[in-house]
């Protein structure tokens, strides 16, 4: 009777096993819509690892890297003539995070449709720099945790390719840097704090890798 159990059981592991998806690593760069920066966007460079898949869940965790800037400049002039008067004001944010996801998704001659909500932890820097005509200098930093979700919805293509993947993504960012650039204060400089709120959509391309021929099992 026992040997008949732990056949039993070797075999579900055996099959359980079977059924799960190699590792594969990958790379995304997303861009996320904001007025408040420069070119209206900031940026987020991830990389990280899909650790497997089986049915419907394939986990992943990574560690990405924000950047946003936001460039002012105010000049006082006569009424005729050249600015008697200049001044520039450079923030910045910038920061890494990691992530981890139960990705979902479905399925169906290489193609997937997935579902990625993802919590996210790490520490956002904010940085002002100004400089006048004065030849005035200042810089404050300002650093803050940060805990937050985002989540995604794309489609994955793996039929161009037995190990690439190929990902496109629409997203909503729950990150919220405006709790750190805001602390940063240049008022007695003539420039009013912004409200900066960062929480916004954006696009994603990612493309991944697994070192192994697509269907192959562990």
């Amino acid at each position: 009777m026992k040997s008949i159990f732990l056949v039993a059981l070797l075999f579900l592991s055996n099959h359980c096993f079977g059924q799960l998806g190699t590792p594969s690593l990958y790379g995304e760069y997303d861009v996320f819509i904001d007025e408040e920066f420069n070119d209206n966007i900031f940026h987020k460079i991830t990389f990280g690892s899909e650790l497997t898949s089986f049915k419907f869940i394939a986990p992943e965790f990574d560690v990405s890297y924000y950047y946003g800037l936001n460039s002012q400049e105010i000049l006082y002039a006569e009424q005729t003539g050249p600015p008697t008067y200049t001044a520039y004001l450079s923030e910045h944010f910038e920061g890494f995070v990691w992530g981890f996801s139960p990705k979902l998704f479905y399925e169906e001659e290489g193609t997937r449709v997935v579902f990625i909500p993802k919590y996210h932890f790490g520490k956002i820097h904010a940085t002002g720099n100004f400089l006048d005509s004065d030849n005035l200098r200042l810089e404050k930093k300002i650093k803050s945790k940060m805990y937050y979700w985002s989540f995604a919805l794309g489609i994955e293509e793996s039929k161009w390719s037995n190990n690439a993947t190929y990902g496109f993504y629409l997203i909503y960012n729950g990150l919220n840097a405006g709790k750190t650039l805001n602390e940063l204060d240049f008022d007695a400089q003539s420039f009013t704090k912004d409200n900066y709120n960062t929480r916004t959509i954006g696009l994603g391309i990612r493309i991944s890798y697994n070192f192994k021929t697509r269907n192959q099992v562990i």
